[in-house]
């Protein structure tokens, strides 16, 4: 943190778990920047048992002046991209490897054991092992996916063969750019290759960004449709439907949370908690697979406070400018 609390510099993560009672950094002043490190999200929590949430976002940021009812105008100042390469596709979820939701309750189908720790053992589909036992565990496969490599600036991605995506699977740490204190496995250890020599674009954007919901919940979960699978659920993070009133629908995946534009969010905590996460290389209009291109990135921005809102809003004008946190 820089002095008088200007920049707040974001290099840790949660469990997947956006939880109120749990320590924030900072606080970053009002009209303040949030400088963050991201990991990937989707494909390599989902492929981690211990992480509770179906991405590893950024430990929350705590804003002066921010309360509960008013909301925080974040400005998307600038995102770069650090990962090399990433792994995706289309998943199937593996019956006897969760309990209730794959996302947040992984279950070892050898011990039982909810959340397991778990070691690597070669790649593959079955590379994910439960500390305890041994048995391979993955809550989720690819029925089609593919490994793409990008150009050195970061414009540009193309998918591989078998060969190059296992050599890739071979180093996935350093090709996914994952942090010292990142503790997902990524997704590249298990090298899908049914994609080959397809070109895209990129245009990055943040598929995680807002504040800390009132109630504790799964990073992933924090949106109005994928949060109703957590009323009644059979795990500990059930909710009920006056609960679920209590998100920030910080998880949106819509392509225009990028920079130049504006998000306003709800302050539902003291303090906001801005978090971010589940950066997305490239997508149109939807995740028509139920995923996109995730990788780790560099962001910027900064944040204001202003009365009041319920829900998060995307204001684009696609100016470039870095993250900034004005409460207004």
């Amino acid at each position: 943190m820089t002095d008088n609390n200007e920049k707040v510099i974001v290099s840790t993560y949660t469990n997947g778990i956006l939880d109120a009672e749990e320590p924030m950094l900072g606080p970053v002043k009002d009209g303040g920047i949030i400088e963050a490190n991201t990991m990937p999200g989707c494909w390599g929590p989902m492929i981690t048992p211990h992480l509770k949430g179906g991405h590893e976002v950024t430990q929350p940021v705590y804003v002066e002046n921010a309360e509960p009812g008013d909301a925080l105008a974040i400005r998307i100042r600038e995102i770069k991209v650090t990962s090399v390469a990433t792994a995706s596709g289309q998943d199937r979820m593996v019956d006897g490897h969760f309990q209730g939701d794959p996302y947040v309750a992984k279950k070892c189908p050898g011990c039982d054991t909810i959340n397991p720790e778990t070691t690597i053992e070669g790649i593959g589909q079955n590379a994910v092992r439960c500390s305890d036992c041994g048995t391979a565990i993955t809550a989720f496969q690819f029925e089609n996916g593919y490994t793409v490599v990008f150009n050195e600036e970061r414009s540009l991605g193309v998918t591989v063969d078998k060969e190059t995506a296992e050599r890739i699977a071979h180093d996935a740490r350093h090709y996914a750019q994952l942090s010292e204190n990142c503790a997902q496995h990524s997704t590249l250890l298990f090298a899908p290759h049914d994609l080959v020599g397809v070109i895209s674009r990129m245009r990055p954007f943040m598929g995680q960004l807002g504040t800390t919901p009132a109630v504790r919940m799964p990073d992933s979960h924090n949106a109005g449709d994928f949060g109703v699978f957590l009323i009644g659920a059979p795990h500990d993070y059930a909710i009920t439907d006056e609960q679920l009133e209590l998100r920030t629908d910080g998880h949106m995946d819509i392509d225009v949370v990028r920079p130049g534009a504006i998000l306003v969010a709800p302050v539902k905590v003291p303090g906001a908690g801005v978090y971010m996460g589940d950066m997305h290389a490239l997508q149109g209009d939807g995740e028509i697979a139920g995923h996109g291109c995730c990788r780790g990135r560099n962001s910027a921005g900064r944040g204001g406070k202003r009365k009041r809102a319920s829900r998060a809003r995307t204001f684009s004008p696609y100016r470039r400018s870095p993250l900034s946190c004005q409460a207004f």
